[in-house]
């Protein structure tokens, strides 16, 4: 059979039918891929989230490098002073790897009362935000950790700024 004979035996019924199982095919498969890449970063399979930051290390990489810039940078520097500049890169790397799903344990303080008393403005921690970015992009983590991790992490700008 011909694909004129096959075009000429479609009525305009049959030829809607098919339109429409091929789109819903299209967008079921497309569906299950996404929830497929979901799932693999919330369930700690193979590309969990804390695996693509590089595990423990990577993290605590990222985090210090961090750290480091915003406590020596003149619009964020004054938070830091004096802070015990290892124990809190050791507690915040601890919270970013229980965050991404990590096998860390944080025991810290919350968001709110750790920083109750800092009052640390929307533009300083915005700040923090776009160091933490760059250091991710640094660190060459795959967009969609990086973009997983700035999500997680960002309820914790109303326990964190004040003002």
């Amino acid at each position: 059979m011909k694909f004129q004979d096959l075009r000429a035996q479609l009525t305009p019924e049959r030829k809607r039918h098919l339109i429409t199982l091929v789109i819903g095919l299209a967008v079921s498969w497309t569906l299950a891929s996404l929830m497929a890449c979901a799932t693999s970063l919330k369930t700690g399979g193979p590309t969990a989230l804390y695996q693509q930051l590089g595990g423990v290390a990577g993290i605590t990489q990222i985090t210090d490098r961090t750290l480091d810039r915003v406590s020596t940078d003149p619009r964020t520097k004054r938070t830091f002073a004096n802070v015990k500049m290892k124990a809190l890169k050791e507690s915040v790397a601890t919270y970013v790897c229980k965050v991404a799903d990590g096998p860390c344990v944080y025991e810290g303080e919350t968001m709110r009362n750790s920083h109750a008393d800092l009052g640390i403005s929307g533009a300083e921690f915005d700040l923090m935000v776009e160091i933490l970015r760059d250091e991710i992009n640094q660190a060459n983590a795959p967009t969609v950790a990086k973009n997983e991790l700035l999500r997680r992490l960002a309820p914790t700008r109303r326990d964190i700024v004040k003002g």
